[in-house]
């Protein structure tokens, strides 16, 4: 995991992770029960339950998808290329780490800003999808918030790459088996 060398994590990063955390285990709860229930339902009294197929796309898997790849980036699980960076001194590694981060930021902080524009346009528009007229425009913000918190994680990261640590330091190795 990600952690600043030294310092403890801020109790606002504790909340932070645990309302993430705690908003995807429910969803994926909520995903398992849903579709369980329209399988049964469709089965045994053939009719599918009304809106399942809206709830699961927009209000599930929306904040499902966005907390995993705030939680990868997190426990630094995402996957890493390293056929041109793995040549590479120190110095040069950190240098790559820092220009790849502060790219990725940046793409980021734009997606959020873009996102929080399509939220608010779609707000005032009132969006909703299905025949059933289930609302969608809340889930705009959850997208945004998503891009949002993904480029904290990586400017945490970026600290950590510029204050000295080794940018790998908190990758585990990878063991010869799995090879």
């Amino acid at each position: 995991m990600i952690s600043i060398p030294g310092k403890r994590k801020l109790p606002i990063w504790r909340a932070g992770k645990a309302a993430l955390t705690g908003l995807g285990s429910v969803c994926l709860y909520v995903l398992i029960l849903l579709t369980f229930a329209d399988v049964v339902s469709r089965n045994m009294f053939n009719t599918p339950i009304p809106g399942a197929l809206e709830v699961t796309e927009y209000w599930l898997m929306v904040p499902m998808v966005f907390v995993g790849i705030w939680w990868a980036g997190v426990s630094h699980e995402h996957v890493r290329v390293s056929m041109l960076t793995e040549v590479l001194g120190r110095n040069a590694l950190k240098l790559a780490d820092g220009i790849v981060a502060v790219l990725s930021i940046l793409i980021l902080l734009k997606m959020a800003w873009l996102g929080f524009h399509v939220a608010f346009e779609s707000m005032t528009d009132g969006e909703y999808a299905g025949a059933y007229k289930i609302a969608i425009w809340p889930v705009r913000f959850v997208t945004a918030v998503g891009f949002l918190s993904f480029a904290l994680v990586i400017a945490q990261h970026l600290y950590v790459v510029l204050s000295g640590a080794s940018p790998d330091a908190d990758e585990p190795m990878e063991s010869p088996e799995a090879l």
